[in-house]
């Protein structure tokens, strides 16, 4: 087991220096040549025998195609996740012509398990660029990206899992993010600038930004990948069927309200989106007041998949108008997707 004052070398990468101080199972190896310190996991550092040492501190010799060690993120004390992929071109004045190099940006001090992919716009499956895992506060070479397949990046998927190895930590939700890249951005000069992770021009497209995930791969668009043909889709049920079901629910258990616009008007004719939300939003307000008189009792909103806006304005209420109150989505087997469960507080 390498300990401070060794020499070593890297296992899988070029370079090497003097372990100068560890921090758990993270060992700050110095280069001899410039006095940069980078970190290590210490499974990944060979003790150079003292002999062959004094000879030569390292003797690696770089592999042509080996892309070179970056410089580490600055490390932070964020409890949060940050992440972001960035894009740094070969040659920044020949946009159109040269490659491009991804690096996956590791700003916390969790380990992440990765899984980095993509697909044009015309395919609906992805091909993996690159997997593994990317220590604390690193940056991870993940490609280079030819002019020839820039058009494969149209849609890049990132995942990640947050870890830590060596003690214990507050467990963090994965992260699935789905981004529609406008591949028009990497031939334009002035999409590229210098940021706190890269002194060179690049490109950044953020993952994850203080734990609040930058563009956030619903279920609904898993599940709608698989929605069935219409000759595998079950006849609707008729409209008085659907109540009957809802007056059924209030008798046994939580109170059922469908907030779908044909379920309280009759007709939607002259009416514009903004005034439909308007007569739905009315009547979960009606019903969250009635509700609220009697501490413990339960009541599902159906809102439907949609586009998520009544969903989003009920979520707002709630939290603004109905802070004591418990939210989560209603049970998928019962109501399907599309369906909120509030409690009132006793």
């Amino acid at each position: 087991m390498a300990k401070i004052g060794d020499t070593v070398r890297f296992l899988n990468a070029v370079g090497g220096g003097k372990i100068v101080r560890m921090e758990g199972r993270i060992a700050y190896v110095c280069d001899p040549d410039d006095g940069f310190e980078t970190p290590v996991d210490i499974n990944e550092c060979v003790v150079v025998p003292s002999a062959v040492a004094g000879a030569a501190e390292i003797a690696d010799t770089p592999v042509p195609d080996e892309k070179p060690l970056r410089a580490p993120v600055k490390e932070t004390a964020a409890k949060e996740l940050t992440a972001a992929l960035l894009f740094e071109p070969r040659d920044i004045k020949r946009l159109s012509q040269t490659s491009f190099d991804v690096y996956l940006v590791n700003d916390s001090n969790y380990r992440l398990l990765y899984a980095v992919s993509a697909r044009p716009t015309d395919a609906s499956e992805f091909t993996l660029l690159a997997a593994g895992e990317a220590e604390p506060n690193v940056q991870v070479f993940i490609d280079e990206i030819n002019q020839l397949d820039i058009n494969n990046l149209a849609v890049i998927s990132v995942q990640l899992v947050a870890f830590k190895a060596d003690r214990s930590f507050e467990l963090r939700a994965p992260i699935a993010s789905e981004t529609r890249m406008d591949l028009s951005r990497l031939a334009k000069l002035h999409c590229f600038t210098s940021t706190a992770y890269s002194e060179a021009p690049v490109l950044t497209v953020p993952i994850v930004t203080n734990g609040v995930t930058a563009r956030p791969l619903r279920l609904e668009q898993l599940i709608d990948r698989f929605e069935p043909t219409p000759e595998e889709k079950p006849a609707p049920a008729p409209k008085a069927d659907r109540q009957r079901k809802s007056h059924a629910a209030k008798a046994d258990g939580p109170t059922v309200v469908d907030l779908h616009i044909h379920q309280l008007l009759d007709s939607t004719a002259g009416l514009q989106p903004a005034d439909m939300l308007a007569c739905q939003l009315r009547e979960f307000d009606n019903r969250m007041a009635e509700a609220a008189r009697t501490p413990g009792s339960k009541i599902i909103f159906i809102h439907g998949k949609g586009e998520g806006v009544l969903r989003a304005a009920i979520l707002d209420r709630l939290r603004r108008q109905w802070p004591k109150c418990d939210v989560q989505d209603a049970s998928f087997r019962e109501y399907g997707f599309g369906a909120t469960q509030v409690t009132v507080r006793k």
